[in-house]
């Protein structure tokens, strides 16, 4: 497993138009790290075209993505070749342009849906069938008139699992490059809340973590460890059904109410 780096948060981040900014200065704020499971639970929430919420993750965190663009894969950096790095109305303030958050939270949000998927029997599969369907397949027939052998719905369903699996594997790479070996720690790394969430994965995927819903009704979403527990250095992973403790405390309060309302009433009105 590698440490989690240092962030540090940009407290005069704004968003100005098709841009998320902030002005050229030394970092004011006290460094930190990404709470346990960032990925599951904040990453995967933010909007891919919601800048005020990458903003926000900005102003706790620090930078959302590298400014030069190396935390992607060459496919992914081809699409945002008509997109400027800076922009162009002062010379202090630099940003990521929206185009830039979009490609980044959406490969992002892909990639830990498909790990997710694999975390259960025949997950990957389910995912991809919800995907694919015959005016798909049809389509991809029209791109690809010269295949030897008329491709069905099953072999294209598992062109599709292979292609998640390798684009997976790519934006998982790409993400990762400035952790690889090198001179300087960690915070020398200038690491950015997308890549130390991919760090984060990363991890997961090499202890071969556990991944559970939250047994909290209006929650459900995927943890690996519970918020609070790894606050307090408390990291058990076996036989925790909650993501957070909030959520520990809301489950336990609908069952309360649950059993009261279904206790007989006695002659007073109090339940028996």
């Amino acid at each position: 497993m590698v440490a989690q780096p240092p962030l540090r948060p940009l407290l005069d981040v704004e968003v100005d138009g098709d841009w998320v900014l902030w002005r050229i200065a030394p970092r004011r704020g006290e460094a930190v790290h990404l709470p346990p499971d960032f990925y599951l639970h904040e990453l995967l929430a933010t909007p891919p075209a919601d800048l005020e919420a990458a903003a926000a993750l900005m102003r706790t965190y620090g930078p959302l993505v590298d400014m030069d663009r190396n935390d992607l894969d060459f496919e992914a950096q081809s699409w945002l070749e008509d997109v400027p790095f800076d922009p162009d109305d002062s010379p202090w303030r630099v940003g990521h342009h929206r185009r830039d958050v979009e490609v980044h939270l959406s490969l992002a949000h892909e990639a830990i849906r498909t790990w997710l998927a694999c975390q259960t029997e025949g997950g990957i599969e389910a995912l991809v069938e919800a995907e694919v369907d015959k005016q798909q397949l049809e389509q991809f027939r029209l791109d690809n008139p010269c295949d030897v052998h008329e491709v069905t719905l099953d072999d294209l369903r598992e062109m599709t699992v292979a292609s998640r699996l390798s684009a997976l594997e790519s934006v998982l790479s790409a993400a990762l490059s400035k952790f690889s070996i090198g001179i300087g720690g960690l915070e020398e790394r200038q690491a950015t809340i997308y890549s130390a969430s991919f760090l984060q994965l990363y991890n997961h995927m090499a202890e071969r973590a556990t991944v559970r819903h939250c047994a909290n009704e209006p929650c459900r979403r995927p943890f690996v460890r519970q918020r609070g527990r790894a606050e307090f250095g408390q990291n058990r992973t076996e036989g925790v059904k909650y993501c957070s403790r909030e959520c520990a405390r809301a489950q336990a309060q609908r069952e309360l109410r649950r059993r009261r309302r279904a206790a007989p009433i006695s002659g007073s009105g109090t339940p028996v």
